[in-house]
């Protein structure tokens, strides 16, 4: 079947369900388990239009515009220490992002993302120095098979200088099979860089990094709900944290295991779990992933940093009971901060990330010692690349706040069209639907 025609197939189907294909819907979202309805339905969603409509009845979009970010300090606490923490998004292989039209990559979004004592994103990409570098195939019927070049690594990483901690777990960690996951954790390590998701044996998986920092300790897990089909090794579960976290009924056991090691024998004060997990191309988390959201706090996680999903999806500041200091916390779930670093000539809304920025306080509230979430703020950030043809000259990160004033103000330095005006203007509604949240320019 020709790409061209799988279009047309897709464009049908949604002429025959459109009323109902407007609105989120359950599904795992997985490839290995994939109907083909579902795969017409994911046709669409890539190739004419996200879904930005939360699953119908189960009144999604009236919770999360219901929530408050303002963080205030439990009464009787008194801070002894703080660190900050800033996380990205998805990290993507493309042929259109290279080391020499990069060089503004980071200009508009270093003051926020780096100046943190720890910088995170989702490597979703293979590293893979002795084969060559692979990205999204044009034509969708054939599966990607992600590779990543060290050179662009180093834009991302350049020596801790910039991202200092990746999370591997996510449905691309087996583009080139066991062979280059074990390659990439060689090419990790040897760099210095911590990361975690993806492990060489049973022990390096459950050895998940602490950093301590300014006397706080803070534990880093990763899990993927999907690997594009691509099996595990029987007997190698350890390679990858591969749980369906899209199901309601999936065995979170590992998670719950992990946790408690975090929390006792690791001594972490705070629990940070990236997550791979949600829907593609939809603008609101399932009722199923909001579920699994709190469940796995009630496990004892501090922060949830999802994504996959190709896009932005809401926060919630989530209220559970830490069952190991017994006392009520208040949590963050991120469902998805988007698309770091790709170029997706059919996703307009891939281009809008986050960047989320959070403040983390150790303290002591009537002799006992607590650590909190004492503050969040988000910048949001356009995905520009400027091409020539079928070329892209220049690729960067743009302040989208800093972006929206100037074109208010009838400055266009980045010369965009009329049409890239009113497509930026349709991406701040999109913006304002999803996050109800200060927005730090």
């Amino acid at each position: 079947m020709s790409a061209a025609l799988l279009k047309f197939i897709c464009r049908i189907n949604w002429l025959l369900h459109m009323n109902k294909f407007k609105y989120s819907r359950k599904s795992e979202g997985n490839a290995e388990f994939m109907s083909f309805g579902e795969k017409l339905w994911w046709g669409y969603k890539y190739f004419f239009h996200p879904v930005e409509k939360a699953e119908k009845g189960k009144h999604i979009e009236e919770y999360f515009k219901k929530q408050d970010f303002n963080f205030t300090l439990p009464q009787g606490f008194e801070e002894t220490s703080q660190i900050s923490l800033t996380a990205g998004g998805d990290i993507l292989a493309s042929h259109h992002i290279r080391t020499d039209n990069t060089l503004k990559l980071w200009e508009e979004a270093e003051d926020f993302l780096f100046a943190s004592d720890i910088c995170c994103a989702n490597l979703e990409t293979p590293v893979v120095p002795s084969v060559s570098a692979s990205f999204v195939p044009k034509n969708i019927l054939k599966a990607p098979a992600l590779n990543n070049t060290p050179e662009v690594f180093d834009l991302f990483y350049q020596e801790g200088k910039r991202m200092n901690f990746f999370s591997t777990a996510n449905n691309h960690c087996f583009d080139m099979g066991e062979a280059g996951l074990l390659e990439t954790l060689d090419f990790l390590d040897k760099k210095g860089c911590p990361h975690v998701g993806t492990a060489s044996s049973e022990q390096q998986r459950d050895a998940f990094p602490v950093i301590t920092k300014n006397g706080i300790r803070i534990a880093f897990l990763s899990y993927t709900f999907s690997t594009n089909g691509k099996p595990i090794p029987v007997g190698k579960d350890y390679l990858a944290n591969y749980i369906r976290l899209n199901r309601p009924d999936c065995d979170i056991s590992l998670i719950k295991k992990h946790v408690q090691m975090a929390k006792t024998e690791r001594q972490a004060d705070v629990v940070i779990a990236c997550i791979h997990w949600s829907l593609e191309f939809e603008a609101y988390p399932i009722q199923n992933v909001i579920n699994m959201g709190h469940e796995l706090m009630s496990l004892g996680i501090d922060i949830i940093v999802g994504n996959h999903a190709h896009g932005i999806q809401p926060m919630e500041k989530y209220t559970f009971l830490d069952p190991y200091s017994g006392i009520e916390k208040q949590g963050i779930i991120i469902y998805a901060l988007g698309d770091m670093i790709s170029c997706h000539e059919h996703i307009p809304n891939s281009r809008l990330n986050n960047l989320a920025r959070l403040k983390i306080s150790k303290g002591r509230i009537d002799q006992k010692q607590v650590t909190i979430i004492s503050d969040i703020k988000i910048r949001p950030m356009y995905i520009y690349s400027k091409m020539e043809e079928d070329k892209c000259i220049d690729f960067r990160l743009l302040n989208f706040a800093g972006l929206l004033k100037e074109i208010r103000q009838n400055t266009n330095r980045m010369n965009f069209d009329e049409a890239g005006i009113q497509e930026l203007k349709r991406l701040e509604e999109l913006m304002h639907k999803l996050l109800h949240i200060e927005i730090i320019e």
